[in-house]
């Protein structure tokens, strides 16, 4: 997996490095505004913005890593419309839920648009800003149904099944175990013997299952929210041999889960594409810069379920490789889409 993140890396640092000599007027500035390059999703979405500036004539970019840190996050920012005014735009998987609305506010007094991912502060509505185009994310709820009723069905409709829960309070950990629960709702066959909160912790999954396998002799299969989880599960299950024989399950798409998928210590995975996410998010930023207006802000974007009838192909496609997207067809992208988030959890 180190030898995979360190050519994304790599391809990344090369291709931020190119420098244009159009003038500003004429050109689009794109800032890609990450956590950082040490992590492969982070670097999956930092590509996924490349690969869209690198299609367009009239787009320079400029990655900008924030480890994390909410004020360094503004004033890279801040410093990217100081050198570029109105012709920077922005994409940005945020450092945190509550800086969506310093990053909005700094963009619109501006007059610069912005994209956000995931995050989303309360009562921050897309429609009631200039600067903010749109919102996107995977469907969470989605990726928890269709793991689960993946897993369920590989169970053949009955069994026991234990849970591993994300960070408590994170609207993706939630979102996720309500699909779970929908499809469980589904399968009367199925019994829930236990949930447990392991904060997409590998050490608290592993140490989690363990305690599953001493109490119960009966699992048939774990359900776990992130892929992290899932490996942590898995290990449990190696030292106790019941690897394959307990089915688990994960969400994300690391490098990690397609090789689980391979070896059979996993049934599948949700691949939540960040070269999609991000490089659409661009796409939307630079539409809206040219004048392009979206009735229905609120994205759900699309995510590949990676089992082992395809994983093979998806490997190929964005671990050892990168996806080619047509980032002008801007509904490639969406799963549903809403006026505003109310809508979106009103369905």
């Amino acid at each position: 997996m180190k030898k995979i993140l360190a050519v994304v890396m790599v391809l990344v640092m090369v291709l931020s490095s190119c420098s244009f000599a159009a003038d500003a007027d004429k050109k689009w500035h794109l800032g890609i505004l990450v956590h950082s390059l040490d992590n492969e999703f982070w670097a999956q979405e930092a590509n996924g913005g490349i690969l869209f500036a690198n299609s367009k004539d009239d787009v320079e970019y400029q990655v900008l890593a924030t480890d994390g840190d909410d004020n360094k996050e503004i004033q890279a920012i801040r410093d990217f419309i100081a050198q570029y005014g109105d012709h920077a735009i922005f994409v940005t998987d945020p450092a945190s839920k509550a800086n969506t609305a310093n990053v909005v506010e700094v963009c619109e007094e501006a007059g610069c648009k912005v994209t956000i991912l995931w995050h989303h502060a309360d009562d921050l509505e897309p429609s009631e800003w200039k600067s903010f185009v749109v919102h996107l994310s995977p469907d969470d709820i989605l990726a928890g149904y269709n793991t689960a009723k993946t897993l369920f069905e590989k169970m053949g409709g009955k069994g026991k099944v234990c849970a591993l829960y994300g960070t408590q309070g994170e609207d993706s950990a939630a979102n996720r175990y309500a699909g779970f629960l929908k499809a469980l709702s589904e399968y009367p066959g199925i019994t829930l013997v236990d949930m447990q909160v392991a904060s997409w912790s590998q050490d608290q999954a592993m140490t989690f299952t363990q305690t599953w396998l001493s109490a119960h002799n009966d699992i048939d299969a774990i359900w776990s929210a992130n892929d992290t989880m899932a490996l942590g599960a898995i290990e449990a299950l190696k030292l106790d041999k019941k690897n394959g024989k307990i089915l688990v399950c994960g969400c994300d798409g690391i490098a990690a889960a397609y090789e689980a998928i391979e070896a059979g210590d996993m049934t599948c995975t949700i691949a939540n594409n960040g070269y999609l996410l991000m490089g659409y998010g661009a796409s939307y930023a630079y539409q809206a810069a040219k004048g392009a207006t979206f009735d229905k802000p609120v994205i759900k974007t699309k995510a590949e379920l990676i089992t082992a009838d395809n994983v093979k192909e998806y490997k190929a496609m964005f671990i050892e490789g990168m996806p080619k997207y047509d980032y002008d067809n801007l509904s490639y992208c969406v799963v549903s889409d809403y006026a505003t988030f109310a809508d979106a959890e009103k369905k």
